[in-house]
């Protein structure tokens, strides 16, 4: 009769563990899915365009590339990423002299840049990417 007795308590509390496990299983799929639900909000979409102005009377388009990036990534990391960047640094931030072997500072050729067509008053490592499908144009000027 114990015999019985413990076997169907041993049943019974392996049936009980058994669905148990079953919602937290559950509750971990659903956190993961809300953890790539969150990964992908944070991700931004952005299309950068390299424009010169010196050789035509019409702004010409020398590149057009568009990224996934972490939100608040600064505007300059991604344009390392996509092309060679010459600098120089200094405590206002970074004076981008070259992009793609383009820019003279002899002949006062500049880069400058907009990021949905405003001029923003900080240097590109300053500027943060906040807004997904912005837009941002480095623009060869001569000045």
């Amino acid at each position: 009769m114990k015999k019985k007795i413990l076997t169907v308590v041993v049943a019974l509390a392996a049936f009980v563990g058994l669905f148990a496990n079953q919602p937290v299983q559950e509750q971990n799929v659903q956190a993961a899915k809300t953890t790539r639900k969150k990964a992908k909000a944070k991700q931004i979409r952005v299309t950068y365009t390299l424009r010169d102005t010196t050789k035509a009377k019409n702004k010409q388009t020398l590149a057009k590339k568009t990224f996934k990036v972490k939100k608040g990534t600064s505007v300059f990391t991604v344009l390392k990423k996509a092309w060679k960047v010459n600098y120089t640094k200094s405590s206002y931030g970074v004076f981008i002299t070259k992009i793609h072997g383009l820019g003279n500072q002899k002949k006062k050729l500049y880069w400058t840049y907009t990021v949905d067509g405003k001029m923003p008053m900080v240097a590109a490592d300053k500027q943060k990417l906040t807004k997904n499908k912005s837009k941002v144009v480095f623009t060869l000027k001569k000045y």
